[in-house]
């Protein structure tokens, strides 16, 4: 049973022939699916063309939660053992669907990457996207060319195991890609066209940047806390030692701020040390 999740967020231009696609694919498939749109509080004709849906779950917010808010929602009622997510908004190729579910079953998750011939995506946001490939390449050793991609199918149940740290907005697929390596869960990329999307884009990229940069630090501290602190402990120690030479050469003795910068590295070093122990101890259950 596969559970389709689509968030959606004023797209009253596309979202129907959005509907239709999948339903045309996974009809073709011969396999037992649902559709579950979450409407997350859409101001513009969305809801009443939903409404006149019936191949279709849905739920309807009169307000706005976000992107990642939507997917958490829909999984709650979802009732498949894999999810397939995908954008409401036209850009993801439909039939590459086929492709995913095929993948699915050697897989715990396995994601269109936006990498094939027609690839639709803005100067600011490659440079963007670079940017989190390095950053995620150093907390996890993985050269991912698409982390955040919004297509994808991943085991219900995997998704569970994360669910104190999936975020409410746009980073809930990075959170996904990134726990997952960190996790060592089977991943397969499959490349795949994107095209240019259909309305107003809700993205906001330096606050969803920002707000990345955040998460990631937060996702490897919770699966890899030594990876974490003691680059920390390291550059406090390191400070300390080069304070304590300063003062040294400057007053023939140590000042307390040489001091106070080598506690700080002890108890950095502590913490992760004894937040890896939780951790591993966690894992052994």
């Amino acid at each position: 049973m596969i559970s389709v999740i689509i968030p959606v967020y004023n797209e009253e231009a596309v979202i129907i022939q959005v509907i239709d696609d999948i339903n045309s694919i996974l009809i073709k498939q011969k396999i037992k699916y649902e559709i579950i749109i979450v409407n997350d509080g859409s101001n513009d004709r969305t809801l009443e063309l939903l409404n006149n849906c019936d191949d279709i779950i849905l739920i309807n917010r009169h307000i706005n939660r976000g992107y990642g808010f939507s997917i958490k929602e829909g999984i709650q009622k979802s009732t498949g053992d894999l999810i397939l997510i995908i954008d409401a908004d036209g850009s993801y190729p439909v039939h590459e669907i086929s492709t995913l579910i095929n993948e699915s079953s050697s897989y715990d998750m396995v994601i269109g990457e936006r990498s094939g011939e027609n690839v639709s995506i803005g100067l600011f946001n490659r440079f963007g996207k670079l940017l989190l490939r390095l950053l995620t390449y150093s907390l996890t050793s993985d050269w991912i060319k698409d982390i955040n991609s919004g297509l994808r199918i991943f085991r219900k149940e995997l998704i569970l195991k994360y669910w104190s740290i999936i975020p409410d907005g746009f980073s809930l697929t990075t959170t996904l890609t990134v726990a997952f390596l960190l996790e060592k869960q089977k991943i397969k990329f499959i490349p795949i066209d994107y095209y240019e999307r259909i309305g107003k884009s809700k993205i906001r990229p330096l606050q969803d940047f920002f707000n990345f940069v955040i998460l990631v630090f937060r996702i490897v501290s919770f699966f890899k806390p030594l990876r974490f602190y003691l680059p920390i402990s390291i550059f406090f120690l390191i400070a300390s030692i080069l304070r304590a030479i300063r003062d040294i050469l400057l007053f023939n003795s140590i000042e307390t701020a040489a001091v106070l910068l080598f506690i700080i590295a002890i108890q950095t070093l502590f913490f992760g040390l004894l937040a890896d122990l939780i951790v591993n101890k966690h894992k052994n259950y």
